[in-house]
């Protein structure tokens, strides 16, 4: 993981401390997938089966085991489906993907989920139950990546960009989106999903014309994003906004709170979704 000036200090305590030992791999992949309302059946049945090939498939194993430079050959990947601003769900916990056999295994488990919800759409909500996630996945990386698909824009939950923002400042390194365009005019979700919910290094928005479009865009875009460096063809590169250290300490400030409160309170009862209330303000 990437600790901006703000998250620096605390990062090099806690990644040194004994009582961490965290496994390294080359990217912490997580994946928010939307199930909201509009999201029909069919539709959840082929954006599913698009992550399902998409794991399966020669490019994304490819990217994912590459040991070319200095990569290590392995990602740690993580599911979640998210649709109004109390629906976020885990629905796999973080897989480390190191051979053919762990990749297709994983490929496997997400062939098996079932639908958690089908309501609003919130996705700076899902964002923020997202980022709690990396803080105790027991890895560690060059490059956390968030990999966000939705179908609308923002109708419930926190303020996406406001989200997004934070996220950045305290050390998510990419947030890339992948939009399902069929109930908008040309251009209009992928424009939003810039704007408001990818950033970081070298992110990116790629678009579906239709969920039956989904499986082909989602294998270019996680094997450019696993590869890293790379925006692919036809997708839309996020602007790169350098955030001031002052605008750091203000945005980031909540998150780092949370976190901490969360490794104090690791191991104990938390809420059923999941979801800390200091998070994101």
């Amino acid at each position: 993981m990437k600790l901006k000036p703000l998250a620096g200090l605390l990062g090099m305590l806690l990644v040194t401390s004994p009582a961490y030992a965290l496994t390294e791999v080359d990217t912490e992949l997580q994946l928010l997938m939307d199930v909201s309302g509009s999201v029909s059946s069919s539709e959840f049945n082929l954006q599913l089966q698009g992550y399902v090939d998409a794991f399966y498939s020669q490019d994304v194993q490819s990217a994912i085991l590459d040991t070319s430079g200095d990569k290590l050959g392995s990602i740690a990947v993580q599911m979640v489906m998210w649709s109004g601003s109390t629906q976020q769900s885990v629905m796999t916990d973080w897989f480390h993907l190191y051979d053919m056999t762990s990749i297709n295994n994983f490929a496997a488990t997400l062939d098996a989920l079932v639908r958690p919800y089908a309501g609003m759409t919130a996705p700076g909500s899902a964002m923020a139950f997202g980022a709690q996630q990396f803080d105790t996945n027991n890895y560690t990386a060059a490059r956390q990546v968030m990999d966000v698909s939705g179908d609308g824009i923002q109708n419930n939950g926190l303020d996406t960009s406001t989200v997004r923002d934070q996220l950045l400042a305290s050390g998510i390194d990419t947030i890339n989106g992948i939009t399902i365009g069929q109930d908008y005019a040309d251009g209009v979700l992928q424009e939003w999903y810039v704007e408001n919910v990818a950033g970081g290094q070298d992110a990116f928005v790629i678009n579906a014309t239709t969920f039956a479009d989904f499986g082909n865009a989602l294998e270019l875009k996680l094997a450019a994003e696993i590869e890293g460096g790379i925006i692919p063809e036809g997708a839309l590169a996020a602007p790169i906004e350098e955030i001031p250290l002052a605008a750091q300490l203000l945005l980031g400030m909540p998150l780092l709170l949370a976190w901490r409160y969360q490794r104090r309170t690791q191991g104990r009862p938390q809420p059923a979704n999941g979801q800390l209330a200091p998070a994101i303000g």
